[in-house]
């Protein structure tokens, strides 16, 4: 995108942002929110900890490498916005620079030291003809003076709603974000299919999608054969395993502070037995169209907890295609026997964070509708609406705590077939898609970043 096309799409999201900012500020009778962007945290009796990630809800104003721990920006619906910067001289560590190169948009005021910072911010709070109540939001922070109040919870309801939708501008990075993603999903797959570890497929991905470790909106999920049950699997095994039966890689990529989350699933170049390959592929194909089945029925005020029951209802039918289960697809669905195969829900919002707030949030006034059983792990239940990013991510796995409990209680599985496919661990295929005016399905992020890098290279 052109210089000139970024800074008209920057504008719009600066004006809307304020816009909104103004409008919670009315409604809840504050005169200024003053964002803090957090501190860098520290393990326990130690000098080190992980990298800074600063609060999300200044990320939606600064990018997040221009953000530094200490700064504060003070957000009025009279004036601009005011950025205190800290910048300090530093000969340990390299400082982040000031984003000078928004002052169309913030007035922008650097320091070199916090004291002064400080005293800049208590003065611009205190001032005679200054906000009289403020609503001041960050983690930990010290409330800076009497006209402050930390972080009201019908300030942080509204701000947490309004994240869900996004601008033109934020579409912009998630598209980069997902393109990023994609060159690391394509790396990591090459890798894989020449016989890589996960630790050599984690690796692989690194180096294609451009990122350090640090640089990461969540860690790395390389599974291999029977990893691929663990849901959230975090080690990456050095040693190549003697049978590759398949690769479960769930991996994304940050641009601005926004995120793409991607999965894919892949048949490993080395499995232990040529017929539970043949049914690992079959079922790979069944997913990849349950999932465009699913996708199909995203669009503005669609239920995601019906899409949640329809995601099982639909593999239950999997289950019984692949012989999986010997009762009919209806019995194994009205007995939540497709649950111990995919406990978790079908997908989340995703901005600044990868699992967006706001998800279970109905209403500005952070009214909540939590998920229903048996579908406890269901984070979005509020009703879908344009401009929402999502992520749709059905899965099938072979989960040995979860499935032990079935087999003591004689349900009606197919213990044989789900033996053969145990090695393999499961399958996840997670995309990220932008939801469109209704009739006009949606904008899939995730496959529109791997169709141009693929026709790129063909």
């Amino acid at each position: 995108m052109e210089a000139k096309d970024q800074e008209v799409l920057m504008q719009a999201h600066y004006t809307a942002l304020r816009n909104f900012y103004a409008h919670v500020m009315e409604r809840t009778d504050f005169d200024a929110i003053a964002l803090s962007s957090g501190q860098q945290a520290f393990y326990f009796h130690d000098d080190q900890g992980p990298a800074f990630r600063p609060n999300p809800m200044m990320v939606q104003w600064l990018e997040q490498q221009h953000l530094a721990e200490n700064c504060w920006l003070i957000i009025t619906s009279q004036a601009r916005p005011v950025l205190l910067f800290l910048q300090p001289e530093d000969f340990w560590h390299a400082s982040t620079q000031a984003p000078l190169h928004m002052d169309k948009f913030f007035t922008i005021e650097v320091f070199a030291d916090l004291q002064p910072l400080l005293q800049r911010l208590d003065d611009l709070l205190l001032a005679h003809d200054g906000p009289k109540k403020i609503a001041q939001i960050g983690e930990h922070e010290a409330v800076i003076n009497e006209r402050c109040v930390p972080n009201p919870p019908n300030v942080i309801h509204a701000l947490h709603f309004q994240r869900a939708c996004k601008s033109e501008y934020e579409l912009q990075l998630m598209r980069d974000a997902s393109s990023r993603g994609a060159r690391g999903h394509i790396a990591a797959a090459d890798a894989f299919a020449l016989g890589a570890s996960e630790f050599e497929v984690h690796l692989a991905f690194l180096q294609g999608s451009g990122m350090n470790e640090w640089q990461l909106p969540y860690g790395n999920i390389v599974a291999q054969n029977e990893h691929a049950s663990l849901l959230h699997y975090q080690y990456q095994d050095r040693l190549t395993q003697p049978f590759q039966n398949s690769l479960l890689i769930d991996a994304g990529a940050n641009v601005s502070g926004y995120a793409s989350d991607i999965t894919r699933t892949y048949l490993g170049p080395r499995c232990y037995s040529q017929e539970a390959a043949d049914l690992f592929t079959d079922l790979l194909s069944q997913m990849q169209r349950h999932q465009d089945d699913l996708i199909a029925q995203v669009e503005p005020d669609a239920s995601y907890v019906e899409l949640q029951s329809t995601m099982h209802r639909s593999l239950a039918e999997i289950l019984a295609d692949a012989k999986l289960i010997t009762c009919s697809p209806e019995e194994a669905f009205d007995s939540d026997l497709t649950v111990p195969f995919c406990p978790h829900g079908l997908g989340h919002l995703l901005g600044v964070q990868v699992h967006d707030v706001g998800g279970q949030q109905l209403d500005i006034e952070g009214q909540i509708a939590p998920p229903p059983a048996p579908y406890a792990s269901l984070r979005l239940t509020r009703p879908l609406a344009e401009n929402m990013v999502i992520t749709v991510e059905p899965g099938l796995y072979f989960i040995p705590m979860l499935l032990a409990a079935k087999r003591a209680e004689k349900a009606p599985i197919n213990w044989h077939t789900v033996d053969l496919l145990t090695p393999f661990g499961g399958i996840r295929i997670e995309d990220n898609v932008r939801i469109l005016p209704k009739g006009n399905g949606v904008e899939n992020l995730t496959r529109d970043a791997f169709a141009k890098i693929e026709g790129t290279q063909s």
